[in-house]
């Protein structure tokens, strides 16, 4: 099945001290190359986050620890689908624009997932719009 984002694999390195995931490299990065802002996003148990799309905005997320349900719809072509990720993946989920993204976490424990975003968030312009899929 033909996804509607792109997942990159990641191919951790792995020694007796322990393991190092390579999350982004310039090199697969949208836009001017560049990183506008990293962060953590904590979720509590049945919490959803996103819920939104950017129209300028490329999005790169992965699992820290715990499980998400991610929930995905093309506005071009209005197709949608959902799926879960993991931690032990080994997966960062590239979001374009217009896609519409969203993350549950449908677990008991407390859900991390480390996002880097193209853009660096500005209140006077977001490029954020709300649109509920999950």
């Amino acid at each position: 099945m033909e996804r509607l984002c792109d997942l990159i694999n990641i191919d951790p390195y792995e020694d007796q001290r322990g393991m190092l995931k390579k999350i982004i490299m310039k090199s697969q990065l949208q836009d001017s190359g560049e990183v506008g802002e990293v962060y953590l996003l904590y979720s509590n148990p049945n919490s959803v986050r996103g819920n939104h799309y950017h129209k300028k905005t490329f999005e790169y997320f992965t699992i820290v620890s715990g499980k998400a349900k991610v929930a995905l719809k093309d506005l071009s072509n209005g197709v949608r689908e959902e799926f879960y990720l993991s931690s032990n993946d080994n997966i960062v989920l590239k979001i374009p624009p217009y896609m519409v993204h969203a993350f549950k976490n449908e677990d008991h424990q407390q859900l991390i997932i480390l996002a880097v975003s193209s853009k660096e968030y500005s209140q006077s312009n977001p490029d954020t719009y709300v649109k509920e899929i999950l």
